[in-house]
Parts: C-alpha cells; sequence; structure tokens
C-alpha cells in the first residue's frame, strides 16, 4: 500500500518541496524553542546537500538531452539563467557541480544522501582532483568517511575535524594506511566510528 504522504511522481514531489520550503519560509523562527532551531538548521542542511546532487542529476541529463535547445539556447548555463533567473555565477556553479559529480560518483552519492554537506563534499572533490582518475573513486571514499566522523566530532572537539581529513589525506598519501594508526592519535574518534 502506498503512503499518501510520499511522491508518487518527480511532479508530486516538486510540489511537496514547494509546500515544505513555504512553510519553513514563514515559520515564525524566532518563536520556536532552540532546539526545533536546531533540528530545523541540521535538516535544511542536508536538505541542500540532497538539492545539489538533485540539481546536479536533473542537469546531467537535461544537458546530455540538449533539452536547453528546445527553448533556443545554445548551452545549459544560458538556459539557466534565462529559465531559472540566477545570475551568470549561479549558473556556471550549477554546470559546475554537475561536472564534479560525473566525475566524483562516490562523492555524488554521499551528497545525495545528505552523509556530507555540499560545503564539505566540494572541498573532498577538490582534494582527489588532484590524485589519478583511477584512484579517485577511492580517494573520495576515504575522505567521505573521514567527514563523517570529523563532523560526529566536531562539538566535543573543533579541532579534530580538520584532523581527521588530514588523517584522511595522510591514508591516500600512503603514509597512514591502518586504522590502528589513527587510532593512535584519535582513540576517541575511532571507537563512535
Amino acid at each position: 500500500m502506498c503512503d499518501p504522504r510520499e511522491p508518487v511522481s518527480v511532479a508530486s514531489a516538486l510540489v511537496m518541496l514547494d509546500r515544505a520550503l513555504d512553510v519553513l519560509a514563514h515559520a515564525d523562527a524566532a518563536g520556536l524553542p532552540a532546539s526545533t532551531q536546531a533540528e530545523a538548521l541540521r535538516a535544511l542542511e542536508r536538505a541542500e546537500a540532497r538539492h545539489t546532487a538533485a540539481r546536479a542529476r536533473m542537469l546531467t541529463a537535461f544537458s546530455a538531452q540538449a533539452g536547453y535547445e528546445d527553448d533556443g539556447q545554445g548551452s545549459a548555463r544560458v538556459w539557466l539563467r534565462w529559465q531559472t533567473r540566477v545570475t551568470k555565477g549561479a549558473a556556471a556553479g550549477a554546470v559546475a557541480w554537475m561536472r564534479r559529480l560525473a566525475a566524483h560518483p562516490v562523492s555524488g552519492k554521499a551528497l545525495a544522501a545528505g552523509e556530507v554537506s555540499a560545503s564539505w563534499a566540494r572541498e573532498i572533490c577538490a582534494w582527489s582532483d588532484r590524485l589519478p582518475g583511477h584512484v579517485r573513486d577511492d580517494a573520495d571514499a576515504i575522505l567521505v568517511a573521514a567527514a563523517d566522523v570529523a563532523a560526529s566530532q566536531t562539538a566535543a572537539s573543533p579541532g579534530v575535524p580538520q584532523l581527521w581529513l588530514l588523517a584522511g589525506v595522510f591514508v591516500l598519501a600512503g603514509v597512514m594506511d591502518q586504522r590502528e594508526r589513527v587510532a593512535a592519535y584519535w582513540p576517541t574518534a575511532v571507537s563512535r566510528s
């Protein structure tokens, strides 16, 4: 049996998305308890990550089909400026995400799942772009895992995220190739993962 709250098509999902964002945009944020504000901020960050992944996926398909030509445009970037009313920089950013996630499917999957923020995904992709293409997926997987552990440690120790990501880079470089070596430096973080 189908849950009536679940969208059954892309069109119905877009309607639900628009309604949800309308409620959030007009909510009495100042009247909400801090715990609800915090919950909303975390959910909105996950939504931004998923939005970035969904837009890149749609734009990839739209570009592959040259859908922009139906409206007399020569590129997806120009079409985005015209049809979605964004600036040149925002359109270029959307196209950059499309290309970035095509080159980094592991990061794209984590982004779509809301496991990593868009800002961390961009950093992870930039770091692994420096590596040969045949190791990029493995690099992304290591760095996504490091970012996940780092995020869980931020409140307890603000410096830990950078250290965990540095550990991920060391693993990539072959300096640290065993989880036990990382555990020697950050035992509480490893025991939580």
